[in-house]
């Protein structure tokens, strides 16, 4: 791997790590009629998180996986 797909693999996976963190404040800013966030969100919110995680985790397997060109 060369530094700059090293250097793209990190730069996507501290994306998804900061999407992750601003997410649950994000949902509990959303406007809703009754003034409480939809009980749907209990359920995306851990859903959403689990997805990022697979994507982080499948992006370091695959930099880890990769043969280091000289």
């Amino acid at each position: 791997m060369t530094k700059v797909q090293a250097k793209k693999i990190i730069t996507v996976n501290l994306a998804l790590w900061i999407v992750a963190l601003l997410l649950h404040p994000l949902f509990r800013m959303l406007p809703t009629g009754s003034g409480t966030p939809p009980k749907i969100f209990e359920l995306l919110i851990p859903i959403f998180f689990i997805m990022l995680a697979g994507a982080s985790t499948y992006l370091l397997k695959a930099a880890i996986g990769t043969p280091r060109d000289e």
